[in-house]
């Protein structure tokens, strides 16, 4: 990608720096853990390589180097680059040769300390060190320039005014949003020998702004070679204060303020955290500087003058300690279920930490979903509610999260009921007149029993005891739900029975407490009875009769002059109001396109049951299904405030006599009408 230049030669450059080591107080890693490498030759000579800057996607490798041939006419440092062949193979880097980044950005002058930045544009723009000259204007010792990467070169660089002053202003960092600019100088105002400062840009102007000390970064020793990392609260940084392993050690710090929210306004607003060093083998008893981090924050690539070199300095790369990793935006993703079953139920739920807080619902258009962002390094409190369910109040610990970026967590709701001591089951068959009947009759009750066995109808089985769960209602509950019960009858002169009932959905209808029979029953039809298959989808306009309701509005409407027509209907699973039999949504688009044709009108949308479980339980559960047709409307376009609601319970079941599923799949609906009244025009 950038153009290699070939010229002339180069003077060493020497890095001061103590190579006193001082009592320990610096972490240990395993050297197969740190899996330290030397870049070999190819990136190192047995000259200087120093300062080098990895992009974060691992791409681009650049740095200084007093190698031959250098660009400028009488040599010095330049600046160079190697690209990693490897960067999107997912294996160990591999780095071609390097070249000289080449004129205008090199100069007869050292030109080094490079931090690049990929543009929206999807450019670069690099920040790099360089002493003014008759051709490079600036102050008289070290400053910092700009240049930019178009249309296959780098421009000419410019001095960044805002930041150079009368003193060494150099190894400048700059944040990957552009925001901030960090670099290291011994201008007055400092705490030592060196101190790591930076500026802000105006978002407005794009204007650097005055510089500040990055305070409790800085001692009384030098700070040198900061390092912004791409998750803009993790910084890098070389300094040979007392206490390290010797020399100039690297350490890292991270901001308070963005550590307790990643959004906050000023990445230096609440300072810093106490650095810590990185330790061996990272750091040795020589020189250990100019740090830079993979996005991933997995790998870092340093200078050293270590005695296992091939020259002065050499660059190195290491695999970072889990410590000493920046922070990864993480996502914590799930579904909101019934404990025991797959069934969805919606939901509240929040997530806190710190200054970050976090809501969101769960429904039946989101798939019962929820995906909150979040970042490693913090613990979380997470508070989950649902109607008829107990709450949920856990802590979620990212701390030692480093890698996987996405949390699978489903949250399972367990129902705010009590449990009897025993909990049993009593199965009874009736004909289609409610006579009891005694069929030849076998269950399977899964996943307790995975074999047909036979049973006397009418009799009490045990389901649960609590005492098999320790007394945890929260446990028998859950297994209460995951039971699904298969039955096959056969009697003469009836039609043979075949069918399945989940356990979970019966729970449904109670509020305070389990009953200790749950009583399950089933209607046999006559033999001959003509088997009616629900509709899979929301059906047409059919000649089945019209609910009361609907017979109501419809005259209140034609007394108006208006119209009022039948646009769909919509089929239920048993016993739940957010499980639709078929394209649900197809159904409501289409009576929302009516709607909107219509251009005026209010939608009515009747919900109905069939004649299983209790009565007032099936009245609730009808309201329930037209408010989940309403909320399938507004998310069409219908708007709420043109759509009503009523819930009929089963009191106008489409089929009274409903001994049959198929029967009871055509009750379980429900019904879509539009009113549309005469204009006054008309």
């Amino acid at each position: 990608m950038f153009k290699k230049i070939t010229t002339t030669t180069v003077v060493a450059i020497a890095t001061a720096g103590s190579l006193i080591a001082i009592a320990a107080n610096y972490p240990i890693t395993p050297n197969e853990a740190a899996d330290l490498h030397n870049l070999g030759a190819g990136v190192n000579t047995h000259e200087s390589e120093y300062t080098p800057y990895i992009t974060p996607d691992e791409k681009f490798l650049f740095f200084q180097s007093n190698r031959d041939p250098a660009a400028g006419p009488e040599g010095d440092f330049d600046l160079w680059y190697s690209m990693n062949k490897n960067a999107e193979k997912g294996v160990d880097p591999l780095f071609e040769v390097s070249g000289n980044v080449g004129l205008p950005v090199n100069s007869e002058n050292l030109d080094g300390h490079p931090s690049l930045r990929r543009l929206p544009s999807g450019e670069f723009e690099m920040y790099f060190c360089s002493f003014a000259s008759p051709t490079r204007p600036g102050p008289a010792l070290t400053n910092i320039y700009h240049t930019v990467w178009k249309a296959g070169k780098w421009s000419v660089p410019e001095a960044v005014t805002a930041v150079n002053s009368e003193f060494h202003d150099r190894m400048p960092s700059i944040s990957q949003d552009g925001r901030y600019l960090f670099f290291s100088s011994d201008r007055l105002g400092g705490k030592g020998g060196d101190d790591i400062w930076f500026v802000e840009r105006d978002e407005k102007t794009g204007k650097w702004g005055p510089a500040f000390n990055a305070g409790s970064v800085n001692t009384a020793a030098s700070e040198v070679t900061p390092s912004i990392h791409s998750d803009g609260t993790t910084l890098y940084f070389s300094s040979d204060r007392s206490g390290g392993v010797g020399g100039y050690d690297i350490y890292f710090t991270q901001s308070v303020s963005k550590l307790a929210n990643p959004d906050a306004e000023h990445i230096a607003e609440k300072g810093w955290a106490k650095p810590l060093n990185l330790g061996k083998p990272f750091n040795s008893e020589f020189d250990d500087e100019y740090p830079t981090v993979i996005a991933s924050g997995e790998r870092v690539y340093f200078t050293s003058n270590r005695s296992e070199g091939l020259g002065a300095f050499d660059i190195y790369r290491a695999r970072v300690p889990l410590f000493a990793r920046p922070t990864i935006r993480l996502s914590l993703r799930g579904k909101t279920l019934i404990a025991g079953t797959n069934r969805a139920v919606n939901a509240q739920i929040s997530l806190a930490s710190g200054e970050i807080s976090q809501q969101t619902n769960t429904s039946d258009e989101k798939g019962n979903s929820f995906n909150f962002q979040l970042i490693n390094q913090k613990e979380y409190r997470l508070q989950a509610s649902a109607a008829g369910f107990r709450r949920i109040d856990e802590v979620i610990d990212t701390r030692k999260v480093y890698e996987k970026p996405e949390i699978d967590k489903d949250l399972l709701f367990v129902r705010d009921i009590k449990v009897p001591k025993v909990v049993n089951l009593r199965i009874t068959f009736e004909n289609a007149q409610g006579k009891v009947i005694s069929p030849k009759a076998k269950q399977k009750l899964l996943p307790k029993a995975t074999k047909f066995i036979k049973f006397t109808a009418g009799k009490k089985q045990p389901l649960i005891r609590l005492d098999d769960f320790e007394g945890s209602e929260e446990k028998a509950l859950s297994a209460l739900e995951g039971f699904v019960l298969e039955v096959e009858a056969e009697k003469k002169g009836f039609e043979p029975l075949k069918e399945k009932r989940s356990i979970s959905v019966m729970l449904d209808q109670y509020k305070d407490s389990v009953p200790e029979t749950l009583e399950v029953r089933f209607v046999m039809a006559p033999k001959g009875n003509k088997v009616e298959k629900p509709a899979p989808v929301a059906a047409e306009k059919t000649d089945e009769a019209e609910p009361q309701e609907a017979k109501a509005q419809r005259q209140k409407t034609r007394l108006g002059g208006g119209t009022f027509t039948f646009l769909g209907r919509i089929y239920f699973a048993s016993g739940v109001h957010d499980a639709a039999v078929g394209d649900a949504k197809t159904a409501a688009r289409r009576a929302a396109a009516e709607f909107k044709k219509a251009g005026r009108g209010r939608i009515f949308v009747y919900g109905h049951g069939d004649s299983q479980g209790d009565t007032a339980a099936n009245k609730q559960l009808s309201k329930k299904r037209a408010a989940f047709v309403k909320k399938l409307l507004v998310a069409a376009g219908v708007p709420a405030k043109s759509i009503t609601t009523q819930g009929a319970g089963e009191s106008q079941r489409i089929h009274k006599n409903d001994d049959t599923e198929q029967k009871r799949q055509k009750n379980r609906r429900a019904e879509i009408y539009i009113s549309v009244p005469r204009e006054k025009s008309e």
